[in-house]
Parts: C-alpha cells; sequence; structure tokens
C-alpha cells in the first residue's frame, strides 16, 4: 500500500507564496513534494516518524498558481477597525499558526477577556482585493470572503471573523478561536482511526460548511484536513482559511489555487473545473482520508468510476457515498446540495 507523503502545510497561506505546479501533472500517487527550506524538511521528517501506522504520513502542501476573475459584490457592512492599531486592544499568546502568509496566535480581547485567533498576514506584491458594497475601500480578499461566507447569518461550521484592520503592508484578523481545538489532521494523527459515526459528523459540517460558501458566492478552494478546525470535546468542525478562495462564478476556473492532492481530476484532463464539482471532489477526498488513512491511488479511482469500489471494514452506505463524491466526470458525481441527502448520513448506530 503506497501512502502518499508530503509536506504539512502551515495553516492560512496564501497563493502567492506558494510553488506553481504544471495542469498536467499527475494528479494522484504523488509520493513526494519540495520542502521550501530546511527548517520544513526536518519538520516534516519529524512527523514522518511520529505518524502512528504511517497516517498519512505527514501533512500536505499547499500548492497554486494565481485564480482567475473576481466579480463585485455585495454584503452587509462588517465591523472593521479603523482607529489606531487593532493589536493595541488585545494581548497576544502563544504562536499557534505559521506559513508564508505570516502567523496566527492565540489573544486575548482586553475589553472583555474573549479568547480568540489574531492572524498577522503579511501582503504579497501581487494582493489581490475585492470590492463589496458597504465598504468604501477595497478589501483584502480573504476578509471580503470570509464577510461574504456569514452574509445573511453566521454559519456555525465556518469560522467567524469578529475585527479586522487593513494595513500597509500587512492586513490583521480577529478570529474566533473554539476550545478545546485541533485541525482535523492532528486530530486523526492523535486517535489513529476514527469511526463511521465519527466520520459522518465531520462530513456532515464539512459538507455544511462548503454548501453555504457556495450559497454565498463563495469558492473556499482548499477545503481539506488541515483547514478544519475540530472540537476535541464536542466533534464541531469550523472551515478556516479562506486565503486559496475566489468569488463563486457560473464559469470554469483556469487556475488553481489550493492543494495538489486535492485538484479535481478534470483540471488535469481540461484545463477548467468549475466550483460546485470540485467542491464536491474535495469532500470526496476528505472523506477517503478520514476513513481509508491515505489519498486514494489509480487502482482506487479506477474501482470507483467502475462503480465497484469497496474497502474493508466499511459500510455499503459509506462506500457508495465515496463513489459518488469521487467520479472522475464531473457531471456523474453526486451534486453538492444533494450531498446530505444520502442514505450515509442517515445510518446511525
Amino acid at each position: 500500500m503506497t501512502f502518499l507523503c508530503g509536506q504539512k502545510r502551515k495553516r492560512s497561506c496564501h497563493s502567492s507564496h506558494v510553488n506553481d505546479f504544471h495542469p498536467h501533472t499527475p494528479p494522484i500517487s504523488i509520493t513526494s513534494l519540495q520542502s521550501s527550506d530546511v527548517a520544513e524538511e526536518n519538520e516534516r521528517k519529524r512527523r514522518r516518524t511520529d505518524s502512528p501506522e504511517k497516517l498519512l504520513s505527514c501533512k500536505v502542501q499547499k500548492s497554486s498558481s494565481s485564480s482567475s476573475q473576481e466579480d463585485q459584490t455585495s454584503v452587509q457592512i462588517h465591523k472593521k477597525s479603523s482607529e489606531g492599531d487593532i493589536l493595541d486592544r488585545y494581548e497576544l499568546g502563544k504562536e499557534i499558526g505559521e506559513g508564508g502568509f505570516g502567523s496566527v496566535y492565540e489573544g486575548k480581547r482586553l475589553e472583555d477577556g474573549l479568547e480568540v485567533a489574531v492572524k498577522i498576514a503579511r501582503k504579497p506584491s501581487n494582493m489581490k482585493y475585492i470590492n463589496i458594497a458597504g465598504h468604501p475601500e477595497p478589501l483584502p480578499l480573504e476578509i471580503g470572503l470570509l464577510i461574504l461566507a456569514h452574509r445573511g447569518g453566521k454559519v456555525p461550521e465556518i469560522i467567524e471573523l469578529l475585527d479586522w484592520q487593513d494595513q500597509q503592508d500587512r492586513y490583521i484578523m480577529i478570529l474566533e478561536r473554539p476550545s478545546p481545538c485541533v485541525d482535523l489532521f492532528d486530530f486523526i494523527m492523535s486517535l489513529g482511526s476514527i469511526t463511521e459515526r465519527q466520520a459522518q459528523k465531520i462530513m456532515e459540517q464539512a459538507t455544511t460548511a462548503g454548501l453555504m460558501c457556495c450559497r454565498r458566492g463563495v469558492f473556499h478552494r482548499d477545503i481539506k484536513l488541515e483547514n478544519l478546525l475540530v472540537n476535541t470535546d464536542t466533534l464541531e468542525v469550523k472551515l478556516i482559511d479562506f486565503g486559496c478562495g475566489a468569488l463563486l462564478q457560473e464559469s470554469g476556473y483556469d487556475s488553481f489555487c489550493g492543494t495538489k492532492e486535492y485538484f479535481p481530476p478534470e483540471y488535469y484532463l481540461d484545463d477548467e473545473y468549475h466550483a460546485e464539482p470540485s467542491t464536491v471532489w474535495s469532500l470526496g477526498v476528505l472523506l477517503f482520508l478520514l476513513l481509508c488513512q491515505r489519498f486514494p491511488e489509480v487502482m482506487d479511482t479506477q474501482r470507483i468510476d467502475d462503480g465497484n469500489w469497496t474497502e474493508p471494514g466499511l459500510s455499503e452506505e459509506c462506500c457508495d457515498l465515496i463513489q459518488a463524491l469521487l467520479q472522475e466526470n464531473p457531471i456523474q458525481r453526486i451534486p453538492l446540495e444533494e450531498i446530505l441527502l444520502h442514505q450515509w448520513f442517515k445510518v446511525k448506530e
């Protein structure tokens, strides 16, 4: 059995800080990814040693080229800090995430002691902005997309943006900080494996997050283990890191911003992909990883397309859903809005 090996991606990297991959690189059975520096390589080796039963070997590396056009859109007016430096109103603690984008820290709001996460992101030279009604100035893409994701009411399955500030060389986001929580990769690594019912609860929330993003005009583009926070007590899940996202469009995208192992096959075959079928594919890879503890291989995808894929220990309903999610032809995949209606989610132990 081949386990894919790659760099554990630092949380919330911007696409402009990561490596480009040729669109015709084979989408699966990638055995290695280059580390960006010696420190990251040492971290990769350490995680490989620590992995129980070689579970996923290590986290995968975020990779992309630039996204396609962004449209103007409208959204409710959202709070923005404009008086002084936003960091003057928060006490920063230890670093809890780091990557090419900058860093994420534990934080506490001074006025009431609320525990938050503080993301400080450096601006790349090709910084992307979007215009949102109610805001006189264009917003950094990540901030704008997260505001849009909560338009019309908070979505519990998506991390909430509490406050933000756009500065000259960086932007700062104040985010809710669930506790206790880890990202889903570390959660799986700590357990070694999870049950179908645990996977079911996680997938219900991850699917809801992806669906609500699309309904509100946001294409996240990087739904993956590392971008889902899970409360270790309750299994509540929240989608994070909109730095690879784009505004939703009906036409196809011709460049991908996200993680290599989650790219949909149509990107390699047709040099184009669409938001919802691509989201469905990434959810399929996510479910496959949760329960099979590896990425889909060529033999898996061939059997899935033939309709005869099974995995020892998994229920018939679960195997059927995985096949519905991971069809090579995007037209044959289950529609995003129908995933939660699948029979697997009705099975209770």
